[in-house]
């Protein structure tokens, strides 16, 4: 039995079939026990010809959490389907807004802390118990310069975030794979195998199969 399959056994039909009517466009798949709060205003975009599965079924860890708080925004380009596992917990701040693209995954009880903006390129990953966030969640000053408060995420396309990254306020060049591990503070170019704490390019001319 496929991966799908298996995740339609599970499924909490009413609450899938009413975000899926109440948002209109392509088809939002809840699976049992997921915890979801959309506060007012929040909003789940999905086009059509795309599926959105959060809770995606497994044998450990425990129920999804999706929190949009007022006039949030997660949304999905592109045509394809995006999965969000069990485990994994996301907060969007009041009006935030969480792009995900299409043939993109969050594996098992990885967390995404959106503030403002953080982006998932096309075909891209997220490994089990990352951690993304867009800022520091409150005022940082270091030898007397103040850091600034959000700082967006925008994961490229095909990118493979490994088992355990943790990423603050930096953008992943396509393409990209990040070591597991790491820690993520600076900007990283596409193509490149990047590892450590901090992250430093290990390899270049990097390529993957997701």
């Amino acid at each position: 039995m496929r991966s799908f399959d298996k995740d339609i056994l599970h499924v909490s039909i009413v609450r899938s079939l009413y975000l899926s009517l109440r948002f209109g466009g392509g088809t939002i798949v809840v699976l049992r026990g997921t915890r979801l709060r959309l506060d007012r205003g929040a909003r789940i975009e999905v086009p059509r010809g795309c599926r959105l599965l959060i809770g995606k079924h497994h044998s450990g860890g425990g129920p999804a959490s999706l929190d949009l708080r007022s006039h949030a925004r997660l949304t999905v380009s592109g045509s394809g389907p995006v999965s969000i596992a069990r485990g994994t917990r996301i907060l969007l701040l009041e009006g935030a807004h969480l792009e995900m693209g299409a043939n993109s995954i969050v594996n098992f009880s990885a967390t995404i802390t959106c503030i403002k903006h953080v982006s998932i390129g096309w075909g891209s990953g997220i490994g089990w118990n990352a951690n993304l966030v867009d800022g520091n969640l409150h005022p940082l000053t270091i030898d007397g310069v103040a850091r600034p408060v959000h700082t967006p995420v925008i994961i490229g396309q095909r990118v493979w975030v490994g088992t355990g990254v943790t990423i603050v306020g930096a953008t992943i060049g396509d393409g990209a794979v990040i070591g597991a591990g790491s820690v993520v503070t600076s900007d990283v170019p596409g193509a490149v195998l990047a590892a450590g704490n901090p992250a430093r390019i290990i390899s270049k001319d990097v390529s993957h199969e997701m």
